[in-house]
């Protein structure tokens, strides 16, 4: 009976420890969000921003008058600065929010910068712009995101922005629109800016990445006989991953709980060959 509870002991031990192993997710880095769209939306924590369009406004403010049908919303962008460097370097996610009465939260993960990865697309892109450091998160539905609410009733439809990276020097959002079934604007505010291309990856990379093709293209005109189906095969795959969408920041935070999970199991066979040893000098 000892040496069982010895046993019991040690493995309990051993799992406690490495569930303190796998990290709790900790609250993004501020979201700093410019004076114009603080005055029409909500901040009710740093890491979470939203423009209402149904609400109590005992609450806060709703923008009432800003879309007159709420179900002709099939999508949102949000306009963000970022430190470049730590962008490239540290990357960044969260979600574009669609939060409503009848369907609730519904999040859109977005990732930028490192935090892209071309084989986990997700459905929120991750464009450039014209200005360094300066980048447009879009999502956009094939339906409806909102559900028609009685007047009568105290219904509330919300867009928002989630930011998950708490290394960051900080997030700016400056812009904001909400997008109808053509993808167009039917409402928008701050200052937004004109989308590029989609981010594959950090601008760093994307540049050299760039000039090493400029290079390979001009080898390849001086003899075109040296083409084979790989190369032909590259070439396609460079062209399909210009629409390639941006990866959700959540894979990051599941490789670290995969991590602290491996490491947990380890300090558990530790645990336990510790009790067997135990065992075996008693005999």
């Amino acid at each position: 009976m000892k040496i069982s509870k010895i046993l019991a002991g040690m493995s309990a031990a051993a799992i406690v420890a490495s569930m303190a192993m796998i990290p709790a997710s900790a609250a993004g880095t501020k979201l700093n969000v410019s004076d114009d769209l603080l005055a029409i939306g909500r901040q009710p924590q740093d890491d979470l921003f939203s423009v209402f369009f149904r609400g109590d406004e005992s609450e806060g403010n709703v923008v009432k008058d800003g879309i007159s049908d709420i179900t002709a919303v099939y999508g949102a962008s949000f306009t963000i600065k970022v430190d470049n460097n730590d962008w490239n370097t540290i990357g960044g996610g969260g979600s574009i929010n669609f939060n409503d009465t009848k369907n609730g939260w519904n999040a859109k993960d977005w990732a930028g910068g490192s935090w892209v990865e071309d084989d986990k697309p997700k459905d929120t892109l991750c464009y450039t712009t014209d200005e360094e450091g300066t980048y447009v998160l879009e999502y956009k539905s094939e339906t409806p995101l909102f559900d028609a609410v009685d007047d009568e009733e105290k219904g509330y439809a919300a867009v928002g922005i989630n930011n998950w990276a708490a290394d960051l020097k900080g997030i700016d959002v400056v812009g904001v629109k909400v997008l109808g079934a053509d993808g167009n604007a039917i409402y928008e505010a701050g200052s937004n800016k004109d989308k590029k291309e989609v981010q594959k990856k950090p601008v760093a990379e994307e540049s050299s990445s760039k000039t090493d093709s400029t290079a390979s293209g001009t080898e390849s005109k001086k003899d075109d006989s040296k083409k084979d189906d790989k190369s032909s095969a590259a070439a396609t795959s460079s062209k399909s991953g210009t629409t390639t969408t941006a990866t959700s920041s959540a894979a990051a935070s599941d490789n670290v709980a995969a991590t602290g999970a491996t490491a947990g199991l380890a300090l558990a066979g530790v645990a336990l060959a510790g009790a067997a040893i135990v065992i075996s000098k008693r005999k």
